[in-house]
């Protein structure tokens, strides 16, 4: 018995070494977001109507 517990850690320990680090993250500066998503992107980061008026004319210019 103590030897399946002894085996198993080793065991997740090898394969979760196959997962890819967290500096493998794309960016994410080159996505194209739809009118509806660029909506909730500048509602979400500005209160006011005309900065968020400026924020989606900045976006897609």
């Amino acid at each position: 018995m103590i030897k399946y517990f002894t085996l198993f850690p080793l065991f997740l320990f090898i394969v979760s070494c196959g997962y890819p680090d967290i500096d493998n993250v794309p960016d994410f500066k080159d996505t194209k977001l739809n009118d509806e998503e660029l909506l909730d992107y500048c509602s979400i980061s500005n209160t006011e109507k005309k900065d968020i008026a400026k924020c989606i004319n900045d976006y897609k210019s």
